[in-house]
């Protein structure tokens, strides 16, 4: 019974300085993006409206020069899979396909944000050539990113 008390007390204590620094309403402010100790109402519907990046459709894990080499694949971009009815199931990008350049960008390394940031600096409606290493061939690919 002591224990519990203890463990009572500890935790309105911990709520009680929470509270004395703001983080209770930074945690539990339904509905509100706080910034810079300044809400921002942003109802649900138009997230995506306004955070509008441009996506290929698929998600992916990089292959290195080692991981590669040691396993007869290209360096790259590997598909682990395909989003349906994104811009790259109607380019027909498959899973297991290797993406190795990206409009004349090689993509090499393990850094798995490289895609990423590559991509978000595009624009939506923004057609592209991507080299796909498939079955041991390369192909090119267009594709309008969404």
């Amino acid at each position: 019974m002591k224990k519990l008390l203890l463990v009572l007390s500890g935790i309105i204590i911990i709520i009680v300085i929470a509270q004395k620094f703001g983080l209770l309403t930074y945690f539990f402010n339904n509905n509100k993006l706080i910034s810079n100790n300044q809400a921002l109402i942003i109802p649900n519907t138009t997230i995506s409206q306004i955070i509008n990046r441009p996506i290929i459709g698929i998600h992916y894990k990089m292959i290195d020069t080692q991981t590669a080499g040691q396993n007869g694949l290209a360096e790259g971009t590997y598909v682990t899979q395909v989003i349906k009815g994104s811009p790259a199931e109607k380019a027909d990008i498959r899973e297991e396909d290797i993406i190795t350049e990206i409009d004349g960008r090689i993509i090499a390394g393990f850094d798995e944000q490289s895609v990423y940031n590559l991509i978000s600096t595009l624009k939506s409606g923004t057609k592209i050539n991507l080299k796909i290493w498939r079955n041991k061939e390369i192909k090119n690919i267009f594709i309008t990113l969404d």
